[in-house]
């Protein structure tokens, strides 16, 4: 496995740990609040940490990074307005369709269709989603259309990362899309009449690893990622989000795992290593297929 994939599998491992943390700091602090601090946190740690990569300012990191931010803040705005009126479960497993919409919006994109191989390991990772998921029936309401649009808003992030990544650098074009998020976070807490919990109520600790970790090192790590890898193949190393949250929450949380889940997660990783495989196992085959060159005798060489 390359490194630009190494990477995309340790972010679906980070996100997954933050399920359960989220649930929690929920309880707390309206989904708008919890947008905005954790952006703005984010925006603020890889700022200092990277400032130097920031200065001077340049009109194309701002405007890439600007154009991420809107694909990552419809993501999590659809998302939210998804939540409002359906269960966490059914959200996870629509959003998880995003693995379905990627091949097809990197074709878009790219005037290149993907390779029935690729399609095949998506088919099978989404056949090991809807195993996962406790939630898989089709009657779609307004808020199963919402986290429609997530799903779709989170290909469409994925390939345009792809694209404006490999022209610029990672650490300004993190911090431009995670600054619009914050923005758009505060004016959204502006609209419910401003930020309601008292400082102190508010879980700094576990903020402070969503906003560190699962965030300013996530889409960093994201951002310098995608570019060195097709979208699909990302798509697909995502996919092992869910089951990254249920190995954290069963070490945890004490949470246990059904038989249909396990079942799940393993055609989701069978789904997985089909991606990385059927390449070289076909460049083999093809190989053997191949009838051996023939050489002419020297003696035999023509004048």
């Amino acid at each position: 496995m390359r490194r630009a994939d190494a990477t995309l599998l340790l972010i679906a491992a980070i996100w997954g740990t933050t399920f359960a943390l989220l649930r929690d700091t929920m309880r707390v602090l309206h989904p708008f609040e919890l947008m905005a601090l954790r952006f703005s946190l984010a925006t603020v740690i890889l700022a200092a940490v990277y400032w130097r990569r920031l200065v001077p300012v340049r009109w194309s990191w701002v405007r890439d990074g600007a154009w991420l931010g809107v694909w990552l803040t419809l993501g999590y705005l659809t998302q939210v307005m998804g939540l409002l009126t359906i269960t966490a479960s059914r959200s996870a497993f629509i959003t998880s369709t995003y693995i379905a919409f990627t091949p097809f919006v990197a074709w878009i994109a790219f005037r290149s269709r993907p390779a029935i191989g690729d399609f095949l390991a998506v088919a099978i990772v989404f056949l090991g989603l809807t195993r996962f998921s406790s939630e898989t029936s089709f009657a779609f309401g307004p808020g199963e259309i919402w986290t429609l649009g997530c799903a779709l808003s989170f290909a469409i992030q994925m390939v345009v990362t792809h694209i404006v990544g490999k022209r610029g650098d990672p650490i300004p074009l993190s911090v431009a899309q995670m600054a619009v998020g914050a923005v758009v976070g505060w004016i959204l807490v502006g609209t419910r009449g401003g930020f309601r919990p008292s400082f102190g109520a508010v879980p700094w600790g576990v903020l402070l690893y969503l906003a560190a970790a699962a965030t300013a090192l996530v889409i960093a790590l994201q951002t310098w990622a995608l570019p060195r890898t097709s979208s699909v193949k990302a798509a697909l190393l995502f996919s092992t989000e869910p089951i990254f949250a249920a190995a954290f929450a069963m070490a945890f949380f004490a949470e246990r795992m059904t038989s249909r889940e396990y079942f799940g997660a393993a055609l989701v990783l069978a789904g997985v290593l089909f991606s990385e495989l059927w390449r070289p196992a076909l460049a083999r085959l093809s190989g053997r297929a191949r009838p051996p060159e023939t050489r002419r005798p020297e003696g035999n060489a023509r004048s």
